[in-house]
């Protein structure tokens, strides 16, 4: 699986994606660089937004911080997600 560039749009959504996330819930610093080094292919990118979809009630996510890298590590090792 080929790492994803810093430039390409995909990976520009994730960034803004974690941001928003974490201006909802709020993300310590280090679980924001930790999900950008897990997301690092664009199959992985689009799996974490799939399951965001699923924690997602209206605008609001319902999971936490915890939960949220959980997920991100199951996906950078290719194991499925609940």
């Amino acid at each position: 699986m080929e790492r994803i560039s810093q430039n390409n749009p995909l990976r520009k959504s994730l960034v803004k994606l974690i941001h928003s996330i974490e201006k909802e819930i709020g993300l310590e610093e280090e679980s924001i660089v930790l999900l950008l080094h897990l997301l690092d292919s664009e199959e992985k990118i689009y799996k974490f937004n799939e399951w965001v979809k699923t924690k997602l009630k209206g605008d609001k996510i319902q999971a936490t911080e915890v939960e949220i890298c959980g997920a991100a590590s199951l996906i950078s090792k290719n194991i499925p997600v609940n």
